[in-house]
């Protein structure tokens, strides 16, 4: 049986901010694979918020919130024989009914025409300028946003499947130019609930992640050490 999820809608983004508990970011950050944030500096913007906040808007952040509803439209044209695709209205958030601190901002939802089965949409917007950055996107999701996919699914409940579109800056460098974009490209993921992988997965995230709430946050002790997947 699958945990019951709460609906949650915000009037603007410094109530949703206020409210948010562990999100995708948070947990990928628990298990030390967010490359923007230790789960030190996660622990301590959440136990010391004045004093630690998560500045969270940068330049590459502000891109891809604005190319957020674009690729979001144009994903709902590529696949609509295939999918519903429904926006978030405002502020939206889902919160797990039974460990509360847990939450999700999604980027979409859909339906599944073929069956009527739920899904969540994932965007993102990521600068390759590496060679070993680029590898991370060969025939997987880098692990950063697998975990917060799964985050996404431990949350919402009803969701079968979730689809990652990725919209990639390919950029070069060179002593005369210096950094130039080369090519974009738009890159899906699909990551099925059901798959046996997926399954252990989603139970190790959720057990590190309460293992953090319960330990950490909720006894005010520091993380010593980074926890790996």
């Amino acid at each position: 049986m699958r945990n019951k999820y709460l609906k949650e809608t915000y009037r603007n983004r410094d109530a949703w901010l206020s409210n948010r508990g562990l999100g995708g970011s948070a947990a990928s950050a628990i298990l030390g694979l967010n490359p923007y944030m230790s789960i030190l500096e996660l622990y301590r913007a959440i136990v010391m918020p004045n004093e630690n906040p998560i500045h969270d808007e940068n330049e590459s952040m502000r891109y891809g919130t604005q190319c957020e509803p674009l690729i979001r439209k144009i994903f709902a044209l590529d696949h609509a024989s295939t999918y519903r695709t429904i926006a978030p209205k405002g502020f939206e958030m889902y919160r797990r009914a039974d460990k509360t601190w847990m939450t999700a901002t999604l980027d979409g939802k859909l339906i599944r025409l073929a069956d009527g089965k739920k899904g969540i949409l994932e965007i993102k917007t990521h600068d390759v300028r590496k060679k070993d950055d680029a590898a991370n996107w060969e025939n997987r999701i880098p692990d950063n946003y697998y975990v917060q996919v799964l985050h996404y699914l431990l949350v919402k409940s009803d969701a079968d499947f979730a689809v990652l579109n990725a919209k990639l800056r390919f950029f070069d460098y060179s002593k005369e130019k210096g950094l130039t974009l080369n090519r974009t490209e738009i890159r899906e993921y699909y990551v099925d609930r059901s798959d046996e992988q997926v399954q252990k997965d989603m139970a190790y995230l959720e057990q590190r992640e309460t293992e953090f709430w319960e330990e950490n946050v909720l006894k005010k002790r520091m993380p010593i050490m980074q926890i790996k997947f």
